[in-house]
């Protein structure tokens, strides 16, 4: 047999914004996900990260690649304790992949500090006096350090000064962060990562694993039914939406066994999202349950913690500039990257209708009537209606669709029409028509209406039974944090540890960059430290220490 498990191998290495944290801190992450031969993978659009301590899941997030690089963060929980963690990475390829070892070298250990309790991981913390710990960071200032020609980093006259001596276009994380004495773990380092990779053997895969080539693939299955009413499912559709002014809207066919999966272009951000079976029985009671796609797999136990009260002074700091960055910062100070865009609907082409004060009436039909020609209700003889969009596509003259149009709400789909036309005009903003065929994964519509209220969030409409609203943890929204947006009048109380990170540098051949780094309210010395890849997949890495007064 041909070897129908013949898929390209991937490994996923994270650079972080530093290797030590206190609890209620975000893990800054920039991933590189690579084939054997050390090229950026085209292939996956999501890497999937978990943090293991003590046999248990403490933390997850899922990063979008785009021509196998990302950025996002993993937010560390309050409550954690005390304790080294296991950060590990893959992708669906992965996931796939027999026997993958979820523990190599695309894996690395960061050290949390939770300064607001006593709790530890069990057997995961060794309390050693000043004078050893003392010892154990001389030894390791011994070590050499490891740096590539690739790429000069400089510290003059208050600015970071990065000079791409490769000849090649680089990719790159640049972390800036406070050096305060407290010893990371010695993680491998990318170029290390990048010579385990190519020494990678081919492997089998399972293909019952479904890659995540254009967006991260949802699986989910129909719950709350018997046995004997699953017949009646099959061929139904299941939608799975985001409420906004924009369209994140999948469609899944229910399969024999009641399993679905959603194919995405990638949800970006935390976000409560609506899953609902269209056209079923209001007597089968059913709903979509959506699948953790994390492995969650047995992770050895970390190395053993060494603290010292040598650290109180540090670990007190460190805990002011956490509190204060989620007190004040939130996401306002941080620099939003590119991201891709929704394409499900071609904004060029909608007609909007603005319900401003000159334009309201009472009901969605005085509306309907009144203002906006491109659509009608057409009543029934059991008293339902049907909405249809005037479409400009079929011929030279408009003609309004054969069937009913696609309503939503706010970008959720409406498939009882009647509640549209029951909803409060005086609710919506504006009303946007997408006046062409549209498809949806299997489904076809005629036309498109999305009703936007001023909240987007669906205010006053009820659900039917067969609707839930889930917390759903989507991809992170790539984001830089320079410091540029901290306001200069003293409103911040800036006591930042990381004080630069960018995860997705790019720089030229031969390029140079004078890089502005805001200094904190405190003095000390800083680390800047430089990881990525040159266009030919050799690594690159780099870092300096300098003092801030």
């Amino acid at each position: 047999l041909v070897r129908a498990q013949q898929r390209t191998l991937e490994r996923t290495y994270i650079a972080t914004d530093k290797d030590v944290y206190v609890a209620g801190e975000r893990v800054w992450c920039s991933a590189f996900c690579v084939t054997p031969s050390g090229a950026l993978s085209g292939i996956s659009r999501v890497a999937y990260l978990e943090l293991h301590a003590a046999g248990a899941l403490a933390a997850t997030a899922r990063i979008d690649l785009e021509n196998g690089r990302g950025a996002g963060a993993l937010e560390l929980p309050g409550a954690l304790p005390t304790g080294n963690y296991r950060l590990i990475a893959y992708t669906a390829q992965d996931k796939a992949e027999k026997g993958y070892d979820y523990e190599g070298i695309a894996s690395k250990t960061i050290s949390v500090f939770n300064v607001l309790t006593t709790d530890r991981v069990k057997d995961g913390v060794e309390i050693v006096s000043g004078e050893e710990y003392a010892r154990i960071a001389a030894e390791r200032s011994q070590a050499p350090a490891t740096a590539s020609a690739a790429v000069e980093l400089r510290w003059e006259n208050g600015q970071l000064h990065l000079l791409n001596r490769s000849g090649e276009a680089l990719s790159l994380s640049l972390s800036v962060y406070h050096d305060d004495g407290i010893l990371s773990n010695g993680n491998p380092g990318i170029g290390d990562f990048l010579a385990s990779v190519r020494q990678v053997r081919p492997a089998d895969f399972d293909n019952n694993v479904i890659p995540d080539y254009e967006g991260e693939v949802i699986g989910g299955r129909v719950v709350g039914f018997s046995s004997e009413m699953l017949p009646k499912l099959i061929g139904k559709y299941a939608f799975l939406s985001s409420p906004s002014d924009k369209s994140d809207v999948y469609v899944a066919p229910i399969r024999e066994d009641g399993s679905l999966v959603f194919f995405t272009g990638n949800i970006f951000g935390d976000k409560e999202c609506v899953c609902e079976v269209e056209g079923v029985d209001p007597d089968l009671n059913c709903h979509v349950e959506i699948l953790s796609p994390y492995v969650n797999p047995a992770v050895a136990p970390s190395p053993v913690l060494r603290v010292s009260e040598s650290l109180s002074g540090a670990l007190r700091l460190r805990s002011v500039g956490m509190q204060l960055e989620r007190r004040f910062a939130a996401d306002t100070l941080y620099d939003h990257l590119p991201r891709p865009t929704d394409g499900l609907f071609d904004e060029d082409v909608v007609v909007r209708y603005v319900l401003d004060d000159y334009t309201r009436f009472p009901t969605m039909a005085e509306v309907f009537i009144e203002f906006i020609p491109e659509i009608r209700a057409r009543r029934h003889s059991d008293g339902t209606r049907d909405i249809q969009v005037r479409l400009s596509e079929l011929a030279s003259t408009p003609v309004f669709s054969s069937g009913s149009s696609l309503m939503m709400l706010d970008g959720v789909p409406v498939f009882d029409q009647e509640k549209i036309m029951q909803y409060d005009p005086l609710l919506v903003e504006s009303i946007d028509i997408y006046p062409h065929t549209h498809f949806i994964g299997n489904r076809v519509f005629e036309g498109v209406v999305n009703f936007v209220t001023y909240t987007r969030n669906l205010p006053s409409f009820r659900f039917g039974d067969n609707a839930r609203v889930i917390d759903y943890q989507g991809v992170c929204v790539p984001m830089a944090f320079t410091g540029a947006s901290i306001p200069q009048d003293g409103g911040y109380p800036d006591y930042r540890q990381t004080i630069y990170w960018h995860p997705l540098l790019e720089v030229g051949a031969e390029q140079s960059l004078e890089i502005d780094c805001r200094k904190p309210l405190y003095s000390g010395r800083f680390k800047a430290v430089v990881e990525g890849m040159t266009a030919a997949g050799a690594p690159v890495s780099a870092q300096i220490s300098f003092e801030l007064r």
